[in-house]
Order: C-alpha cells, then structure tokens, then sequence
C-alpha cells in the first residue's frame, strides 16, 4: 500500500497511472464525513431507486469524501496469479479564490471512524484537493482576471504575503541590476502557491522576476525593463498557473484517469461511493435519477458489486457454511481463510505487489486502501465461484479473467440498495420490479381513535424490520423488510383489539383509487338514468 498526500501526490501519479493501464480491474472505496444531513433522508422500506437516489443526492451535496483507497488487480500472465497494487489517498478540498468548499460533519460517522484509529490530522493537513468539473470552471474564470489577493483562503495569508513582500523589500535595495537573491520559504509562506507568491511580487517590483528552485526557495533576480518585457510574454506564468490548477485538481486527476481507462470498477454496497465520486470529481449530481445513471454508464461501463454477487450467491455460500455475514470485513476473513481458499478448487493467489504490503498480515478496517484491497480480494473470490458453481470438479482448472467476466455478464452494473422496496438498481437499464413482500393496511377499530407512525413501528418492530407510513389518523401502510415478518404481525395482529391488518389492496384501500371508482360509478349510473328517462319520453 502507498500512502497518498498532497507532499507526495505528483511523484505517485505516473505510477497510479500505469497501476490502473495495467489493471484488469479497479477496487474502490471512500470514506466520507456522514450519511445523512437530518431524518427526513434516513433510508425507507418504501423507498423505489429514484427515491433513494434523491434522498442520497440531498446529503451528498453537503458532505465530503476524507478518504479513497484505490486497488489495481493485474493478473500475471498465464499464472493463476493477481497481484495488487493498493493506494491509500487522505483527501479534503482546498480553497481558492472564490472557491471556498463548506461541509458538515456528522458526529456518528466521526466517531465511528475514531473507533478505527481514523487519521483526521493527516486528513486536514495532509489532504490532496480534488474539484469538480464545475469548480474547475470556476477557477479557470478567477484565474483568467488575475485578481491575486482573491485567491488566498485566509486572513493570515495576507499578513504572511506581506512580510514576504517586506524582506524582498529589504534586500532589493541591496542589489543592482544582474543579481540574484534567494528568499526562504517559512512554514506559513509554504500554504500560500507559488502562483499568488510569483505574481504578486511580481506587480509590487516591477525590475525583479521570480523563479522557485530545487530546495522551493523563492529565487529573486534584479532585472532590466526590456528582460521583464520578454518574460512577462514568455510562457512562465502559464506555467505556474496550470501548476496551481493541477494541485487543486489533485485526486480528480486520478478519476480522470480511471474514466478514461474504463477498466471494470468494484466496490461493496457502492451506491454511496459512486455518487460521492460522482459530485466530488466530476459534476454536482443532477436532479433527475435516470441522468445519473446514464451519465455514470458512460464513465463506468462495467461496474461489479459485491454486495450484490453475494445476495446471487447466499444459497451457495450458505450451503458450504462459509458465509453467516454479508458485510465487507465478514466476507473478507470467510474468503481468506484456510476453509474458504479450499471451498473451491483452482481459487487463483492474491498477493500484494513488491511495494506495496503494509496490508500484507494486517487488519485495517475502514482504512479506504484496506477496504478497497478487501473489496477486489472478495470480488476474485466470488468470481471464482461462481464461475465453476456449474462446472465438474474433474472438469475444473484455473480461470482467465475474461471466463469470469463472463460468468459475471447477469450481475454487471447491478448495485446493492439497503434497506429500499428493491435489492438492487440497474445502471445501464430499468430498475428491477420491487422484491420485498406486499405492503400491509393497517387500519384503527376505533371510530375516532388517532394512530401514530410511531406506535405502529414500536407495535411491529419485534417482529422484524419494518417502516410505516401513514395515510390518515386512523389509517397507514406498512413496509416489511421480510416474508416472516409480514406473516408474523399478520398472524399476531388477528385479533387485535385497537387495530385490523390486512395485505394493502391499491383498489380497497387507495383513497384516490376508491375516489376514481365511485366517480366512475356516479357517472355510469347518471347515464343510465339519462338513457332510461329518453327512452321513457320516447313511448
């Protein structure tokens, strides 16, 4: 694994470059700084695709991402062998100018995150920025009217600028045409990019040019109007202008280069991570759920959920004892261990690559290289079983990647949905049909009697999971998580004596269904009295 900040970001991007050229697919994971910004957008039993992708887009946009891990599977020639390259980025979005980012932070996920030793001091301080494409633009416009002082995020920044200013001051007078002096950076001046650095001196000493040598140092050489002429239409501002673009662009330069490689990309239970990814580095995510989804098929054509691989393979798994939990940690230590390696044959080695095995003997939950590492270590292993699921074992041997690829084609671009009315959506077509069983009608016996969503849940919840939703005082509907739990409160609800349960018939228990039916009713009958009247006039 590799340890990714803002110090070392340029040096390792070539590399993460090549990682992903020669991949044969990329795991992912993020970690972030909440799931929802108030009850209102808690996920719903009731909830369709479209529903849960507003209410995700609604929190999305007020958080951020602090963490991404990203792993490169590369298979090693004709061996049944992968090896893994891990990159481990700490992440948070720099100021600039008028881009300033703001965010919330919920304290549940902070603190869950601490339980796992979470670095937020190499999050703040070590951060590589990212912007979307619409930050970018934003920037781009700031840069193009050169005004300076807007570009710095902080009042300090000033009073540090200025100090620079006064000791370039001091030793210019000192100097005469043809010499050269060297400013040191400090640690505060060091926050401040060279471009604000360069192009404010530059207009404040109309006879100096600055330049940054190898140690960083600011580098200031007296120099004739006609020498200052040439440089200014030289390309060195430019230069230093895409440098400042390219650090703030920070991770978003890898996104680009995973969009424009488009190897297959993994993750678990992944909804989330793709959209964070989705709004962070590329565009603010749309209102409309179908343009989302169209958009990310065009950046990723081929995206793998394991969540997902394991709901198509429970019986499976649950039949060779394997797996008693779908969660990520769970799946990983049933899969890595002695059992799981041997459960089926021919299952391909997963190392770490020369390098990069910090994880190798190492647990590191919720650290994003881990789990992106995790995440492509469990999706090999599925892939395997369920590749061979229908095959002999006389008939089995090693697997090509492509053979899993195909095995997989029924699972490609389905990703997992939590706790929603479906399993699953579709990104590269209509969502599936809802697989959770038929809402149930709840309704008071008492003329009069108020019902509340919350005695109804606290009434039902022993049963199992549940959400309510209520259509009236004494009148509501009830989503169940399973078939049990909905027989169960049907069974224990029989006879209870302040509430009738029943399955939710749209015809008998939509009050604009029954409205629609009754209006039906009094127009047909009025036509039949009309038609019964004329005929009558008629003898």
């Amino acid at each position: 694994m590799c340890e990714v900040t803002k110090s070392n970001f340029e040096n390792y991007l070539p590399l993460i470059e090549k990682s992903v050229k020669q991949a044969d697919f990329i795991a992912i994971d993020t970690e972030f700084t909440g799931l929802t910004v108030n009850d209102s957008m808690k996920y719903s039993l009731f909830d369709s695709g479209g529903d849960r992708y507003r209410k995700l887009r609604s929190s999305i946009s007020q958080l951020t991402v602090c963490q991404i891990g990203v792993s490169a599977f590369v298979k090693q020639g004709t061996e049944n062998r992968y090896s893994v390259r891990t990159f481990n980025f700490h992440l948070f979005p720099r100021s600039f100018g008028p881009h300033d980012p703001r965010f919330l932070i919920q304290s549940s996920c902070v603190e869950f995150l601490c339980r796992y030793n979470f670095d937020f001091q190499a999050m703040m301080y070590k951060g590589v920025s990212f912007l979307n494409n619409s930050q970018e633009d934003l920037i781009r416009e700031h840069l193009s009217k050169k005004l300076l002082f807007q570009g710095l995020s902080r009042e300090v920044d000033e009073r540090v600028l200025q100090q620079l200013c006064s000791q370039v001051a001091e030793k210019f007078v000192t100097v005469k045409e043809g010499d050269m002096f060297v400013v040191h950076k400090t640690e505060e001046v060091q926050s401040i990019s060279d471009y604000v650095l360069h192009n404010e001196i530059r207009s404040r000493f109309p006879a100096v040019w600055t330049s940054t040598d190898s140690m960083g140092n600011l580098v200031v050489e007296v120099v004739t109007s006609e020498k200052r002429r040439q440089l200014d239409e030289d390309s060195q501002e430019s230069r230093e202008q895409q440098q400042l673009l390219k650090t703030l662009l920070g991770f978003t330069q890898v996104f680009r280069i995973l969009t424009e490689y488009k190897k297959p990309l993994v993750g678990h239970n992944m909804l989330m991570d793709l959209m964070f990814m989705y709004d962070k580095f590329f565009q603010p995510l749309p209102p409309k759920y179908q343009d989302f989804k169209n958009s990310l098929h065009q950046l990723f054509p081929q995206i793998y959920d394991t969540k997902h691989l394991v709901f198509v393979l429970r019986k499976t798994l649950e039949d060779k004892t394997l797996v008693e939990s779908t969660s990520l940690q769970s799946l990983y230590t049933a899969l890595d261990s002695t059992q799981g390696k041997q459960k089926v044959l021919f299952s391909p080695e997963i190392e770490h690559g020369a390098g990069y095995d910090r994880y190798r003997g190492q647990f590191v939950p919720h650290e994003a290289g881990f789990d992106a590492y995790q995440c492509g270590y469990v999706f090999l292993r599925l892939a395997h079983i369920i590749t061979l699921k229908e095959v002999r074992s006389t008939e089995a041997g090693p697997c090509s990647f492509t053979q899993y690829m195909f095995a997989l084609k029924t699972c490609v671009n389905r990703v997992n949905v939590i706790r929603g009315a479906l399993l699953h959506i579709r990104l590269d077509g209509a969502d599936p049909p809802p697989r959770n069983p038929e809402l149930l009608y709840v309704k008071s016996r008492r003329i009069g009697h108020s019902l509340s969503a919350a005695q109804l849940a606290h009434w039902f919840s022993p049963y199992g999971s549940v959400d309510v939703r209520m259509m009236s005082a004494q009148r509501g509907l009830v989503a169940t998580g399973n078939y049990r739990c909905a027989k169960d409160i049907l069974e224990n609800f029989k006879k209870h004596d302040k509430i009738r349960v029943c399955y939710y018939s749209v015809w008998r228990h939509s009050p604009v269904v029954r409205g629609a039916l009754w209006t039906s009713v009094v127009v047909s009958s009025g036509i039949c009295l009309w038609v019964l009247y004329s005929s009558s006039r008629k003898t």
